[in-house]
């Protein structure tokens, strides 16, 4: 039978494959020819998505194992994790090979409810978040993570096409509103502004 140790190590190192894996199907991607993106894009997109499902399963499993501050090992140098919550599957898995590839891990919602949850599970550093949705849209998910003492600091992002996010929103609420669509630049740049403040954003 497997020490204890032995098992957390296996867990970790599942973690950090699956990882490897997932951050290597989104260059894939992204490297496609226009040519071939119709054929091949949409089996990697998927592959990705169950990558980062893998990934996610592992590292909740790892915490729960060792909790969330295993200094003592090499996966305790992490990226930035970013929410990205929007009920389009297509948005969601754009926004994630995207930010994948750019220096940032990722786990996804699809609803308000849903980000709720999985903010309260994974504590990511920044929160993109769809404004329009069911369940709980963008605005009422928001409100619930800054009633929460565990979810209050994380910056939240509007990410939205809607016109109409009031100021009083966007203040009380929202770190910044992104509007839809913003190009990959603007993405990974608001990103960068939130999950490294204080650091000055690249040229």
């Amino acid at each position: 039978m497997k020490t204890f140790r032995e098992l957390a190590t296996n867990v970790e190192q599942l973690a950090l494959e699956t990882a490897g894996h997932e951050r290597r199907l989104a260059s894939l991607v992204n490297a496609l020819e226009p040519d071939c993106i119709e054929e091949l894009a949409e089996p990697l997109r998927e592959l990705c998505a169950d990558a980062r499902r893998q990934r996610e399963i592992a590292e909740a499993i790892r915490i729960q194992l060792i909790g969330d501050s295993a200094a003592a090992s090499g996966y305790a140098v992490k990226r930035p994790l970013v929410l990205i919550v929007d009920d389009s599957a297509d948005n969601r898995d754009t926004a994630a090979m995207l930010l994948e590839t750019s220096g940032f891990d990722t786990v996804t919602a699809g609803n308000g409810l849903e980000g709720v949850l999985v903010a309260h599970h994974t504590r990511p550093a920044l929160v993109i978040m769809d404004v329009a949705m069911p369940v709980l849209d963008g605005v009422q998910a928001t409100r619930l993570l800054k009633a929460s003492q565990t979810t209050h600091d994380i910056a939240v992002i509007a990410y939205t096409a809607r016109m109409d996010v009031d100021d009083a929103a966007k203040e009380n609420l929202f770190a910044d509103v992104l509007q839809k669509p913003a190009s990959p630049q603007a993405i990974v740049e608001i990103v960068q502004r939130f999950a490294f403040p204080g650091e000055p954003e690249a040229a």
